[in-house]
């Protein structure tokens, strides 16, 4: 088959071609159509520009690099372009039904992105293609500021980032022909300028901040069908398309021993995973809600974990013991509980992928607090701690259908100091495909 490179402009976009969330377009959307033509879902890439801005005047000033102390506005530097991703949906295009959904997108992809590329990775190819440099100074100053402050230009930020997904990264192919898969759908939520941006110092003076994208499009590789294989691929009006998928969900903690419990609905569970922020972080340009910190009190200080538990419908599996980490009444390590973060680097990264993680001593730590100044400033991309369980060995997985997936966390939060928990449970899923539509089985 003869491949080609398409290019597809936005569904909805206005007519000065601009995206914002702040001046009213907070979903994305692109359609590759139905053609006789097979899609490699991996080439998939949106690409575009973005730029920051300080104010919402007519004429917006960029943020500049000689912006300082409560002045300064700036983004999640492992994140990247990803830190306006709010949602994101793939759906089938004639039935409008949905083949994958994932919520809080950049929360997942931190860790995602942390644990599955090394820094050299997210310096190097993911700076070029996704804006990503694991160094606060350095991204404000290279992706972020308007180096031209002599001038006041705007001056965009390229990009062409990948979609990691399911779907995507699945490896099948696509029949784009009208009587067989068909057409896809993309929609990107965009996330809300609060939740995108924040002031490192904690205080900003710039409450119509915000983030504009421009020349966007979807790229991605259609093979074209020979004429030989015409007939054989129209009559393929029934398929299914086997690939994980990430099921998203959200709670919160206030106490010394909390306690998760979701009906999962799920038969082929993967693992589990899960990250936390203050509750006050979230949607607001003070605070930068996209970090996965340890959780924290009232005054900042963190909220060390003492003892976790993995349950299922009650009982503890798959580990029949307790998590009992490397701290203590009488000392806080600044050493990470080793167990705790093997656990999770496993949930989320196949094991033979460990040589290309980010995780480090710098990133994945105590030595911080959740105070503006210092966990804004961890080296390496940001704190990167999390909570995880590995639950399948050869991609088998385990049964949630008829049980409760469970945790018990207990740690010495001892005041009244919200945290919210995102958690991400990754599983088996087949995508079932016909004429009239498309069901997934999970």
């Amino acid at each position: 088959m003869t491949s080609r490179y398409i290019s597809i402009r936005p569904d909805n976009i206005p007519s000065d071609g601009k995206i914002s969330f702040k001046n009213g377009f907070p979903v994305l959307s692109f359609t590759i159509q139905a053609q006789n033509g097979i899609l490699d879902p991996k080439s998939i890439r949106i690409a575009g520009s973005l730029a920051v801005f300080s104010d919402n005047a007519a004429t917006p000033t960029p943020v500049l690099d000689t912006d300082t102390g409560n002045d300064r506005i700036t983004m999640d530097s492992r994140l990247g372009i990803y830190n306006v991703m709010d949602q994101l949906i793939i759906r089938h295009n004639k039935s409008k039904q949905i083949c994958e959904h994932i919520r809080h997108y950049p929360r997942y992809l931190s860790s995602y992105l942390g644990l599955g590329s090394s820094k050299q990775d997210l310096m190097g190819f993911m700076n070029e293609t996704n804006l990503i440099m694991p160094n606060a100074e350095a991204f404000f100053q290279t992706v972020i500021a308007n180096t031209d402050g002599v001038s006041n230009a705007d001056i965009k930020k390229s990009f062409s980032a990948h979609l990691p997904c399911g779907f995507i990264q699945s490896g099948n192919q696509i029949n784009l022909m009208d009587s067989s898969f068909g057409g896809i759908q993309i929609e990107i939520h965009l996330s809300p300028d609060q939740s995108a941006l924040f002031c490192p110092s904690g205080a900003t003076t710039k409450p119509d901040a915000h983030y504009q994208l421009s020349d966007l499009e979807l790229t991605c590789e259609v093979s074209d069908v020979p004429p030989e294989e015409m007939d054989r691929l129209s009559k393929e009006t029934t398929g299914a398309l086997p690939f994980n998928t990430i099921t998203s969900l959200y709670t919160s903690i206030n106490s010394t021993n909390a306690q998760l419990q979701f009906s999962l609905g799920l038969k082929q569970v993967q693992s589990v995973f899960m990250n936390f922020c203050p509750s006050l972080h979230i949607n607001t340009l003070n605070e930068n809600g996209m970090a996965t910190t340890y959780p924290s009190k009232a005054n900042g200080d963190l909220a060390h974990f003492k003892r976790v538990q993995f349950l299922r419908g009650g009982v503890k599996y798959p580990c029949e013991f307790d998590i009992v980490t490397n701290i203590d009444k009488d000392s806080r390590s600044v050493v990470v509980d080793p167990e705790l973060l093997k656990e999770f680097v496993d949930s989320v990264i196949p094991e033979y992928l460990a040589d290309r993680c980010s995780v480090s001593p710098q990133n994945n730590n105590r030595g911080y607090t959740l105070t503006s100044g210092s966990y804004t400033d961890v080296a390496d991309g940001g704190a990167l701690f999390g909570i995880g369980m590995k639950y399948s060995q050869f991609n088998t997985g385990q049964d949630f259908s008829t049980q409760q997936w469970g945790a018990s966390l207990e740690s010495d939060l001892t005041d009244d100091s919200p945290q919210s928990v995102f958690i991400y449970v990754k599983s088996r899923a087949v995508l079932s495909w016909s004429q009239s539509g498309v069901q997934l089985i999970q």
